[in-house]
């Protein structure tokens, strides 16, 4: 079970960290602070944008006969 759980919400819960991180660092501070948060909160974007536009190859479908 916990093994089960860990391989679904690893990347979820990595990303939420990041975006969390990147918000945190919006509202610390100014120059440095700023582009840190652009950055962390353009990662969740890209990959959104990457599985968007890169459809996933057909799965053959697992119908028990």
């Amino acid at each position: 079970m916990t093994n089960r759980f860990w391989h679904i919400w690893t990347i979820p819960l990595l990303l939420g960290i990041i975006s969390l991180g990147g918000l945190i660092s919006a509202l610390v501070g100014d120059t440095i602070w700023d582009v840190l948060s652009w950055l962390t909160l353009s990662i969740p974007l890209l990959v959104i944008a990457r599985f968007w536009l890169k459809p996933q190859g057909s799965k053959k479908s697992t119908s028990l006969k």
